[in-house]
């Protein structure tokens, strides 16, 4: 299937369009072996692993706004990504040697700049489905969930399902990746919060697909002034809010509080509750989804 979805990118104009990018990086060509497999040589782009080194609101914009331009692509393309984690993002810089001054300061001065950009990669995970295929509807096997690394996994599975939204699943992982990084942006953009909890709630009927969250965040974009933009904030990095939202919600003043109610995470039901423990036993994970199959819900 990667081989496939790189081939299929290698034929999409608008990634080698000089329009707005879409922020997926494409091959610059697919050489072919006489072999199982083919070489996809990469655009010179470098990792950008260290998101917490973000110091103002403009950078991690940028860097919200671009993935979320990424996912939108290649959802609109029924790609579903299924890696979705800070090694899988690419920034249009690239330096030899990490350990340089040069390239220690210049690439903050780039994140800075209005031509950062940085875009989605590796594709080896990836399920490309027909063009027909509902965002918000489809629906596949549970266990395609479980094939890679769990770090921002939302919980559409852990009660047992049968079936899971890939697309809905591609959202959550990006939202709570943002919630890992960026919970302290909220005392700055309160409005953040309410982009964090429709990409992760758990009433995934209501979650935004990867374009409604784009559209809502570039809205929000559009308001922040200048001095906004270039606002500090000290980035600190923690897990303990993509298991109770209501640290990352807390970040909110009373009044914001008050007045963003309606889009408060929810709280998670007894029945959830009591499923989600049930499957973290042997005797549950054998039952729970016996059951939900027999009785088809």
């Amino acid at each position: 299937m990667e081989g496939q979805i790189y081939r299929y990118l290698r034929r999409c104009e608008a990634l080698y369009s000089n329009d707005a990018f879409p922020c997926v990086l494409p091959p610059t060509a697919i050489i072919a072996s006489p072999y199982e497999f083919t070489f996809a040589a990469m655009p010179m782009w470098g990792f950008m692993t260290k998101v917490t080194g973000f110091n103002t609101i403009r950078e991690i914009a940028a860097y919200i706004r671009c993935t979320l331009t990424g996912l939108a692509f290649l959802h609109n393309h029924r790609i579903v990504h299924r890696d979705i984690h800070e090694w899988n993002i690419m920034v249009n810089w690239y330096c030899h040697n990490d350990q340089l001054d040069s390239c220690t300061q210049r690439p903050h001065d780039h994140h800075l700049s209005s031509s950062v950009l940085y875009a989605f990669i590796d594709f080896d995970l990836a399920l490309q489905l027909p063009p027909a295929t509902s965002l918000k509807h489809c629906r596949r096997p549970a266990d395609e969930a479980l094939i890679t690394v769990p770090t921002y996994h939302p919980f559409d599975i852990c009660q047992g399902e049968r079936h899971y939204n890939p697309f809905a699943f591609d959202v959550a992982c990006l939202g709570n990746m943002f919630i890992f990084y960026f919970t302290e942006a909220i005392t700055v953009v309160p409005i953040l919060a309410v982009l964090l909890s429709r990409m992760t709630t758990n009433v995934i009927g209501d979650r935004f697909t990867a374009a409604e969250a784009l559209t809502f965040f570039c809205e929000v974009e559009a308001q922040l002034s200048q001095n906004m933009l270039d606002t500090g904030v000290a980035l600190k990095a923690s897990y303990d809010p993509l298991d109770n939202p209501d640290l990352y919600w807390s970040r909110l003043t009373p009044e914001s509080q008050l007045r963003l109610q309606l889009h408060r995470p929810l709280p998670l039901s007894w029945t959830n509750r009591a499923l989600r423990w049930l499957m973290t036993t042997r005797p549950g994970r054998k039952v729970i989804p016996f059951v939900r199959r027999a009785l088809c819900i």
